[in-house]
């Protein structure tokens, strides 16, 4: 995975999966489960791998679905603050389009992915993403209203 630490300041280079359900109201979310914040289903790109083989890959890994790419949707870069370290990510954001009949449009609790309880999953409603701890906040009005053209955003956050 590319990801470089230095002191107490980290990089890492992601990608995150837009899953929506079938009628676009609903975005499917995932966190750590030691973590106390939500964010879009995906993980690190792998030295080497291109970012859409990346998304691919990490929701096969994480969900055993096979997806496909509809479009990138939007590159992030953010600064910010977790614990005692500052981290600078970079992330391509794609718009993913579920097997037809997926049993992940089923799920209606909070859920495990196939890693066991590595990761929590669940569907929100787009209206909903701002009541709840998501990072980053700055592209919930992206997931909640997606756009015709790839937006390019940057963030700083830190402290």
């Amino acid at each position: 995975m590319i990801s470089y630490e230095e002191n107490t300041n980290k990089f890492n280079f992601r990608v995150g999966g837009i899953i929506e359900s079938p009628d676009k109201k609903k975005i499917l979310i995932h966190r750590l489960s030691n973590f106390d914040f939500w964010l879009l289903p995906g993980g690190r790109v792998e030295m080497l791998e291109d970012t859409k083989k990346a998304i691919l890959r990490e929701i096969e890994e994480e969900l055993g679905i096979k997806v496909t790419i509809d479009r990138l949707v939007a590159i992030t870069e953010s600064f910010f603050d977790i614990k005692s370290s500052t981290y600078h990510e970079l992330a391509f954001n794609y718009l993913l389009q579920l097997p037809e009949n997926s049993e992940l449009l089923q799920k209606e609790d909070e859920f495990a992915g196939i890693e066991g309880e590595k990761y929590r999953y669940m569907w929100i409603d787009k209206k909903d993403l701002s009541s709840i701890s998501f990072k980053p906040d700055y592209i919930i009005p992206i997931l909640q209203n997606i756009p015709d053209k790839t937006a390019h955003i940057i963030r700083d956050e830190r402290k």
